[in-house]
């Protein structure tokens, strides 16, 4: 596999390096593509941003190590969020032209809500981006036989490089030959392995508690946290900064709303492709010993060689594709919503540019020291769109379909969503866990409409600016 890796992430470079031609010096098309993107191009960008490292790698290490339930919970909960975020936010946040997320908080709510807003999503995609490159790593040090810690390096040097480069324009242009590579080599796969070595033998190898309903239905086989997870990403992905970029630089809110059905189909595609592997692996791979190692040991021994390069390479471009879109955003919410936002003086946009190419340094290097200490791809998924469930999902749809929202009401929302997460993580006994997952947001929910409703006369909405139309 050592040639087929290194010849993709060549490609992968070279071609995100080409990108920096497209961006032409300004800010605005290195952050969202001069909002021209076509649809087939923002469904693909959004299927390269949602079937990522956690969504094949880690579905399988937890397939594998827990139950299929447990595994399938990321790729159908991202796909869920994908349909949520098509009917209820990706037209209207469309039509504001807006450069991130944040910002709409900015133009809703204020400044200072806008910056508590950019801290918290900034703390989760560092740790979205670890377990991307976390995943990425794996396989290189698989492939070529290199350490983790000089295959990480490695990785992370490559997509720092180009996400400079062209940032959005890196992302999508790469973004198109890599998911399809993904999306080919684990449907050909999962096909294979049910043809082959049978479905009926492929189930009766594997434990019953790794098939059993029960993983969905009681509490004692961890129904809750797989349901508490997956609803967790549904919602929370509503605040996916990645996602939310492509969204924006769709060139009409139709297009961003048909891109967003367009990949929640694909990205299920893919999750139930990797669940099927992920029971091959349980059938087929014995004594794996880490988890993680399943799907690369099962690609290079029990697959023919073209599909087994497939999923390594599809695990890598899928990965690589959503650690250099989150680089990309972090970058971005650094500079609009913080240096920008905050400086007296304004900035060139020569310098504006600038200083967002070189915010993508030390986020990849925050990002992969966190790899490095905590290499758990599929779990670090669930803990970066906890934080975001508990405290920004009820400011932000809100904010959309309430006129009367408020800035106290936000603020007042995220501080106890998210005080109430970090509470309910101490609080909640081990045999309910998934309730911390899932009354944090009630509880935020609950804060916005009490503190908006006491707040309206003293401190009245503010109109939304720049075509924001509310329901």
């Amino acid at each position: 596999m050592f040639w087929p890796v290194m010849i993709f992430m060549a490609l992968s470079l070279a071609v995100g390096l080409y990108t920096y031609t497209q961006v032409r010096g300004s800010s605005h098309r290195f952050a969202v593509c001069g909002k021209a993107m076509p649809f087939f191009i923002i469904g693909t960008a959004l299927v390269a941003q949602a079937v990522d490292g956690n969504a094949t790698l880690g579905n399988v290490a937890l397939t594998y190590s827990s139950s299929v339930w447990t595994g399938l919970m990321i790729p159908a909960g991202l796909a869920a969020s994908l349909l949520f975020v098509g009917r209820y936010l990706a037209a209207p946040l469309n039509r504001m032209n807006l450069l991130t997320l944040p910002e709409f908080f900015y133009r809703r709510y204020g400044r200072n809500t806008e910056l508590l807003v950019s801290i918290l999503t900034i703390l989760c995609f560092t740790v979205l981006i670890a377990g991307n490159l976390s995943a990425v790593a794996w396989i290189v040090s698989v492939a070529t036989g290199w350490s983790y810690l000089w295959s990480l390096v490695f990785s992370t040097a490559i997509i720092v490089a180009y996400t400079m480069a062209g940032g959005l324009y890196s992302a999508i242009w790469t973004d198109l030959f890599q998911i399809h590579v993904a999306l080919i080599g684990f449907v050909a796969s999962a096909v294979f392995a049910v043809a082959v070595y049978g479905w009926e033998n492929l189930m009766a190898a594997a434990p019953a508690a790794v098939l059993s309903m029960d993983g969905l239905t009681k509490l004692s086989a961890g129904a809750l946290p797989n349901w508490a997870g997956a609803i967790a990403l549904a919602f929370g992905n509503a605040m996916a900064l990645d996602f939310m970029e492509r969204v924006f630089a769709a060139r009409s809110p139709e297009t961003a709303r048909n891109g967003c059905y367009y990949a929640a189909g694909l990205t299920m595609v893919v999750g139930i492709c990797a669940s099927i592997l992920g029971i091959a692996g349980v059938a087929l791979v014995k004594n794996a010993g880490d988890p993680r190692m399943v799907l690369p040991l099962l690609a290079s021994e029990h697959l023919p060689f073209w599909m087994g390069a497939m999923v390594f390479l599809g695990v890598l471009g899928a990965s690589m594709s959503t650690a250099n879109g989150a680089m990309l955003v972090i970058s971005l919410v650094l500079t609009q919503n913080i240096v920008v936002r905050w400086r007296k003086s304004e900035l060139s946009d020569a310098s504006t540019l600038l200083i967002t190419r070189a915010m993508a340094i030390p986020t990849a290097a925050v990002a992969a020291l966190v790899a490095y200490l905590r290499p758990e791809p599929g779990i670090l998924l669930v803990i970066a769109f906890d934080i975001v469930f508990a405290g920004c999902v009820a400011p932000l749809l809100c904010g959309v379909y309430w006129k009367r929202s408020n800035a106290a009401a936000a603020v007042s929302a995220i501080a106890m969503g998210t005080g109430s997460r970090v509470a309910a993580h101490f609080a909640v006994p081990a045999a309910w866990a998934g309730l911390d997952t899932l009354i944090p947001p009630v509880i935020s929910l609950a804060a916005f409409w009490v503190v908006c409703t006491l707040t309206q006369r003293r401190e009245p909405a503010v109109a939304p600016a720049d075509s924001m139309e509310l329901a």
